[in-house]
């Protein structure tokens, strides 16, 4: 049996880089606020989340070399304003996404949380191929 485990040490230098926010974005502050409390929950090893707990699994994928996607209908926001996968920007177009602070060495190890339609079938069947296409891929649908 393989060992998931992961080390607490590596899971607060993880966490520590998926939950700062760069200086120069303008992020609206309740996000920054979520992003502080969440660095704050990990140091203290008390207090972690849900969203919290899921980003760090996500990040440790990557970590190991693996690469991570997520499909559905508000997946980078979170159905329950969870996830915040994507930050947005609040003074110009685009988004921060800070799991991928773990993959900047590598680009072939990277993470998508990609907003999709209702068409569930259409969706599933892509996303099944692109699952299929790589297995070094966790590819998730939200449905």
């Amino acid at each position: 049996m393989k060992n998931t485990g992961v080390d607490c040490a590596a899971l607060r230098e993880i966490g520590d880089k998926i939950f700062t926010l760069p200086p120069d974005g303008n992020f609206h502050p309740k996000i920054a606020k979520i992003f502080v409390e969440r660095k704050k929950a990990i140091s203290e090893g008390r207090g972690i989340d849900w969203g919290t707990a899921e980003a760090l699994a996500f990040a440790t994928l990557i970590d190991e070399g693996n690469h991570v996607r997520l499909s559905g209908q508000d997946v980078e926001r979170g159905t329950f304003s969870h996830r915040h996968a994507h930050v947005f920007h609040q003074d110009r177009d685009g988004a921060y996404v800070p799991i991928n602070a773990i993959a900047k060495d590598n680009s072939s190890r990277s993470f998508i949380a990609s907003n999709s339609h209702l068409s569930e079938y259409a969706v599933l069947g892509f996303e099944q191929g692109y699952a299929q296409s790589d297995p070094n891929t966790l590819c998730l649908w939200e449905a």
